[in-house]
């Protein structure tokens, strides 16, 4: 197992997660779960079953490919996205938010990824990076010593504890 130096290497995944969960139903529209995650400024979030058992995430990427067209054989130019701009990522939603609203009964279980990545919350920093380096993952779940979902690491949260170190000189 690879080892960072200083802090880094003392970072689990309980110390950058978001453990301020938004969560979504699996039953609800995606018209509703689009709105969830721009009021948050999200683009993705868990999904909870009726029991309130996590099972799986909902990206914003799962919500464009429900409203773009399907007899539309090259998709519409997306706008620029440009990095470091929060506001210009929610250009591309903005795009196709007409959309949206005309996704008629679609729900979250029907487009959101099913495979539900988690990482325990005493999971090294580097680990969790790999994990999600891996599989090509923007968030995984975190959860506790009990299976219990109790947070969220996004590629964010990873980017930003190494700065803070870096910033801190560790």
């Amino acid at each position: 197992m690879t080892e960072l130096p200083g802090r880094l290497g003392r970072l689990a995944a309980r110390d950058i997660m978001t453990s301020k969960l938004v969560i979504l139903r699996d039953d609800e529209p995606i018209s509703t779960a689009a709105a969830t995650l721009k009021e948050h400024g999200i683009t993705g979030a868990p999904v909870i079953d009726q029991h309130n058992s996590p099972i799986g995430m909902l990206s914003l990427s799962d919500i464009i490919q429900t409203v773009l067209p399907e007899d539309v054989e090259t998709p519409r130019p997306a706008p620029e996205v440009l990095c470091g701009d929060a506001a210009h990522t929610w250009e591309l939603f903005e795009h196709v938010a007409d959309n949206i609203e005309t996704a008629g009964d679609e729900v979250v279980s029907q487009r959101m990824s099913r495979l539900l990545v988690t990482v325990a919350d005493n999971t090294p920093l580097v680990e969790v990076a790999r994990v999600m380096c891996d599989g090509h993952w923007h968030r995984v779940a975190v959860v506790d010593e009990s299976g219990n979902l109790c947070g969220i690491v996004s590629t964010m949260d990873v980017l930003a504890a190494m700065i803070n170190a870096a910033d801190e000189g560790a």
